[in-house]
């Protein structure tokens, strides 16, 4: 499953995102929402649209790609936590 954290340098909320995706046991990338969200060369055909898109509705980082979709941050978590049991090794 694809995942990809759209978010700005700096962002503690992106951070706790990353933090959030890894201990569910999830590999993800990283992206400046910067690089997506202004019009350039490609901008249709590399995914910027959709992500441009998303990032104006929710107005709010991160924005977190999982497959073909985006959602804001607590939608993305209540769907990682749901799709895939925790990968972290219980204490016995």
């Amino acid at each position: 499953m694809k995942i990809v954290v759209y978010g700005k340098p700096g962002c503690g909320k992106c951070k706790s995102a990353k933090e959030k995706i890894k201990r569910l046991g999830y590999e993800y990338t990283s992206a400046n929402i910067a690089d997506y969200t202004e019009h350039h060369e490609g901008w249709r055909e590399d995914g910027s649209v959709g992500i441009k898109a998303c990032y104006e509705a929710i107005a709010t980082l991160p924005v977190i790609q999982i497959g073909f979709s985006y959602m804001g941050y607590p939608e993305a978590m209540k769907y990682l936590k749901n799709s895939k049991p925790l990968m972290i090794e219980e204490k016995k």
